[in-house]
């Protein structure tokens, strides 16, 4: 139970990793529900099953949370321009804590 959780959580990091951990993390809130109800649903049937989806989903939402506390994040923005266009869209640094 234990180890399926962990595997499955480690996993599911892997994925957001690859789609870069500094862009991820400015929207971990919604990412840690998609991801605990992900697990939730691929394990539902026993009890050592939604155990094992809980465990996934507690290490997922304590990794972000890590993260997002340490991290440099990057924010999706929209910011003024002088030239044509006059507005761009970036991604905005944003340090740890704020």
């Amino acid at each position: 139970m234990i180890l399926a959780g962990t595997l499955s959580a480690l996993g599911l990091l892997f994925l957001l990793f690859k789609f870069g951990i500094r862009r991820v993390i400015t929207f971990d809130i919604p990412i840690d529900i998609a991801a605990t109800t992900l697990l939730m649903v691929l394990f539902a049937g026993t009890f050592a099953g939604m155990m094992a989806a809980m465990v996934g989903g507690l290490i997922v939402s304590v990794t972000l949370y890590a993260l997002k506390q340490t991290m440099t994040r990057e924010k999706l923005s929209i910011v003024k321009a002088k030239k044509f266009p006059y507005k761009k869209i970036v991604w905005l640094q944003i340090p740890p804590n704020q």
